[in-house]
């Protein structure tokens, strides 16, 4: 008999999220290439592009066209049955028992090497507020965590949650030194004789960087992977047309009480409009039971299960960082405090991933300038594919165990 679950029991699967606009960008997709017009919507049309798409409108026939729609009509199946393959798919991420050593409201700290030796260096590591922790340990053979603890070290990390009352009028400057800070001290406290290294995984190394100004005296490094710094460099068109929707923003943040995880969701899918498309034409193809079919369905389950921000953390983001970006002039302020990474230290690295669509190159790479005598890997996949893929190992993760090991 099969182990695998009755798909009955389980919990259904929405993803991918939003579903409507994942299947609007593939029928505009479809419908742009049956009218001559480059595939990339959001990327303006060049002189040789029209050229092709002028002679394509006079010289196609009849039949190149039902070509076209033919093949159009079956990417879009495609598509469709990877969705309902994946809906259908009896993967379920395990529980990777990971005790909690402390916490304050939604927010706790997972001590991720619990047989480390007590002089184990130690990584605490502070994820984004918008995605659940686990990306970094996503399942045995994927995980961050796991090669960290194989390297004889010992990752503390912390995993919001999605915020409650507790959390509900927090702002940025709140989970920085209500959160981020405290957690820190307590692991300081907790593991004495250890060295203590803070790392910050996109959005969460921006929050530590401000944290790492502060607290320098407790730590062996510094380290932000992927995190943003230059709000304005290396944005595309889409993304910033939906940023600047500021009216539109203030509507939902005060209809809601908070940014739902579907409009998040939406900024990211502008971010690479076809990628729905793409990707789920490719999961129809696979072995559902290979394990590249279960590294696809825990990889996106993650994706789906993102976490709305709070209303006030929200309006910073989009008013304080996108647009009048604040960190990168200089004057972004935490508390009392104005945040100066040109204080930092203590020996830090920058990790700017080769093909980062979520967090622009130049944006990551403003934070290393920042920064005095900052080292910058560049890990040799995108944003999530350092933490996640199969070249992970010998890539971000390997660099990143080699420099807490030396410090």
């Amino acid at each position: 008999m099969s182990d695998a679950p009755d798909i009955a029991d389980l919990a259904p699967r929405l993803g991918p999220r939003p579903l409507a606009l994942h299947l609007g960008l593939a029928t505009t997709t479809v419908a742009s290439s049956l009218a001559g017009v480059p595939i990339d919507i959001t990327q303006p049309i060049d002189n040789q592009e029209k050229i092709v798409a002028e002679k394509l409108l006079r010289h196609a026939t009849p039949e190149v066209l039902k070509a076209l729609s033919d093949q159009s009509c079956e990417m879009v199946q495609e598509m469709i049955d990877g969705i309902n393959m994946y809906h259908k798919h009896p993967y379920r991420r395990a529980d990777r028992a990971r005790p909690a050593i402390w916490s304050a409201g939604t927010t706790t700290l997972l001590d991720c090497n619990a047989d480390a030796s007590a002089e184990a260096p130690v990584i605490f590591i502070v994820p984004s507020l918008v995605n659940r922790s686990h990306v970094l340990d996503l399942m045995p053979g994927r995980s961050l965590i796991d090669h960290l603890s194989e390297q004889g070290i010992r990752p503390l990390l912390l995993d919001w949650d999605v915020p409650r009352e507790t959390e509900r009028d927090f702002s940025l400057s709140n989970y920085i030194l209500d959160r981020i800070s405290p957690a820190l001290k307590f692991a300081a406290q907790r593991f004495p004789e250890a060295p203590l290294h803070l790392a910050g995984y996109c959005m969460g190394g921006t929050l530590a960087v401000a944290v790492a100004e502060r607290q320098q005296p407790k730590l062996a490094s510094f380290i932000a992977l992927a995190s943003p710094w230059d709000f304005h460099s290396g944005l595309g068109a889409q993304a910033k047309m939906l940023l600047e929707q500021r009216e539109l923003w203030s509507i939902v943040l005060e209809g809601f009480g908070e940014l739902p995880v579907d409009l998040l969701q939406t900024l990211f899918a502008s971010l690479d409009p076809n990628l729905g498309l793409r990707k789920f034409s490719m999961f129809s193809k696979m072995d559902m039971t290979s394990e590249r079919a279960l590294e696809f369905v825990a990889l996106e389950d993650w994706l789906n299960d993102g976490m709305p921000l709070v209303k006030k953390v929200a309006e910073e983001c989009f008013q304080k960082w996108y647009t009048e970006n604040v960190p990168h002039l200089g004057c972004w302020q935490v508390g009392d405090h104005v945040v100066v990474p040109q204080n930092i230290s203590i020996p830090s690295l920058i990790a700017v991933p080769k093909a980062d669509k979520i967090v622009p190159r130049p944006s990551a790479l403003a934070l290393a300038s920042a920064i005095p005598n900052a080292k910058i890997i560049t890990p040799p996949s995108g944003h999530i594919g350092m933490m996640t893929s199969r070249r992970a190992k010998q890539g971000l993760w390997q660099e990143l165990s080699d420099w807490i090991l030396s410090c």
